[in-house]
């Protein structure tokens, strides 16, 4: 069985067998985006899944390591290896449990074959697999897939954007609790596009971390905050190249390989360039949502 799913305008397809469980397990999250898929394009990915004995790729003992996580134990570990001039990919939902699926990715980006080896992970194989595979065949499509928590406020999308376990997530509920009208579209993995006339619109996506909010909606954006604990509370506004590397560790993709780097720069440049960028020193409090909104939202 195939279905397609639409996210932030690029379709995709996940491919696996019509009585497999994982299907009602996707509902939830995939469910809001799915879409027919007849007369449109061909997808801008599609990502086939199996549950094979011989999961791992023998060959990768010769394969040229990209990229070995360092995450922290409890953090997803993923490994990155040149195939060829393809790529592979082996997951575990974190550093206690050893890799638990591999993904064959072609050169183009357009094709991945997921090979989960413990069923018992078998949902976060898929998240990890379609977010990578979102992240990299959209690279060069002035689309960045990001690591933020994203709340609507006035019809305007704000973005918080920290390290994991800094705060992105209470911020958003403090702006929920305290700012009238505020809504959160995801709170992990948003999309940000910009568009053909140059405006920029963050999306959101069927993966949003531990918080299940899986909304088919976007908004236009209204500005990115970077979000730092400290006692007091205080917003200042970054330059483009502070914001450059403020929105550049914050979206997901490999810099690693020349074609992904270029079309990380291109869409971050485009977006540092007309959107603002704000850093938030800040206690997690009403105080500091109400600091923030007053200045982003001028």
């Amino acid at each position: 069985m195939v279905k397609f799913f639409k996210v932030a305008g690029h379709m995709f397809s996940i491919e696996m067998d019509d009585g497999s469980l994982l299907w009602d397990k996707m509902t939830v999250n995939y469910g809001p985006f799915e879409v027919s898929g007849k007369g449109s394009d061909a997808p801008t990915f599609a990502l086939v899944v199996t549950n094979p004995a011989d999961w791992r790729n023998g060959r990768i003992g010769s394969m040229e390591p990209l990229y070995v996580s360092r995450n922290g134990e409890d953090e997803p570990q993923t490994d990155l290896f040149a195939d060829g001039d393809g790529l592979y990919v082996e997951t575990s939902p974190n550093g206690r449990i050893p890799k638990i699926a591999s993904l064959s990715i072609s050169p183009d980006c357009r094709k991945g074959d997921l090979r989960i080896g413990d069923a018992r992970y078998s949902k976060f194989a898929i998240d990890n697999a379609a977010m990578l595979m979102f992240a990299f065949a959209t690279v060069g499509l002035d689309t960045l897939e990001m690591h933020s928590s994203v709340t609507v406020n006035d019809g305007r999308a704000y973005m918080f954007l920290a390290k994991s376990g800094t705060g992105k997530s209470t911020h958003s509920r403090m702006w929920v609790e305290n700012i009238p009208g505020s809504e959160v579209l995801n709170d992990d993995n948003p999309i940000v596009r910009v568009l053909p006339d140059g405006s920029v619109r963050v999306y959101g996506s069927p993966w949003s971390g531990k918080t299940p909010c899986y909304r088919n909606e976007s908004a236009p954006l209204g500005a990115m905050v970077l979000i730092r604990r400290c006692p007091d509370n205080k917003i200042t506004r970054l330059s483009a190249f502070e914001a450059y590397a403020v929105v550049s560790s914050s979206s997901s993709g490999f810099r690693g390989i020349g074609r992904f780097a270029d079309g990380l720069h291109e869409t971050i440049s485009k977006i540092v360039l007309e959107q603002p960028c704000f850093v938030l020193d800040c206690r997690p409090d009403a105080e500091a949502a109400q600091v923030c909104h007053d200045a982003v939202c001028k």
